[in-house]
């Protein structure tokens, strides 16, 4: 991927455009041993390595993020109420990742943010059928009447019909969910059929990605075994 030498060490989190020309016409870079002071000087990241100071700068061609979210964050940066959650984010990536879909404010758990635009899109879109499995603790205890109905085809209105995966009752109040179809708010609005208010939301697993030991408001890099799997999920694969 052939690039500019200021967008890309802006984009690697050395600051604004304006600075990195600064660092760059003042003898900071250099391109393998060669010094480079042209900031628009074009340059193959894959095929040579970039030092500033010295310090090698770690060139990821890809970048796919899994993110324990807190409650009290969300995956907007336009709400004044409450912080975005790429504040957890370090700075460096922010320029090139995006959310993958979102979660509310109050719901917490798996959230993935990634570079890669296209494998974005399928994987939030509902016909990929991704499954996504959710613990849902409500408001009463859950009756077999009430499973009855979270088990059955719900009707959701204009967003049509729906029909969970999976719900198995893991506590009086408690519900492990998996769906596929990614609707807007589905797993409140078929507990709300079920006359069921969801008072806490998690997200715990989105295909084969799962949280594991992922501490609350920490994030990690995908392995490699995880970033194929989601090329494979959306039809994607190199």
């Amino acid at each position: 991927m052939v690039t500019r030498l200021d967008n890309f060490l802006s984009n690697e989190g050395f600051g604004t455009r304006k600075h990195v020309k600064t660092l760059i016409k003042n003898g900071h870079v250099k391109l393998e041993n060669e010094i480079v002071k042209i900031p628009d000087f074009k340059f193959d990241p894959e095929l040579l390595a970039c030092y500033v100071d010295d310090n090698r700068v770690e060139y990821q061609k890809e970048i796919f993020l899994m993110l324990n979210k807190p409650s009290g964050y969300i995956c907007s940066n336009i709400d004044e109420r409450y912080p975005s959650v790429l504040r957890l984010i370090d700075s460096k990536y922010l320029k090139r990742i995006k959310l993958v879909g979102r979660l509310d404010a109050d719901t917490t758990g798996l959230l993935l943010l990634m570079d890669n635009g296209k494998i974005s899109n399928r994987l939030i879109h509902p016909n990929t059928g991704i499954e996504k499995e959710y613990l849902a603790g409500v408001d009463k205890e859950v009756s077999d009447k009430d499973l009855e109905i979270l088990r059955g085809k719900i009707d959701l209105y204009d967003d049509g019909i729906i029909q969970a995966k999976k719900v198995e009752l893991v506590g009086p109040k408690l519900l492990d969910i998996t769906v596929s179809e990614g609707k807007y708010h589905e797993i409140k609005r078929m507990c709300k059929r079920a006359n069921l208010e969801v008072v806490k939301l998690t997200r715990l697993r989105i295909g084969e990605l799962k949280l594991g030991g992922l501490e609350l408001g920490q994030y990690r890099h995908l392995t490699k075994e995880e970033v194929n799997y989601i090329k494979k999920a959306v039809n994607m694969e190199d």
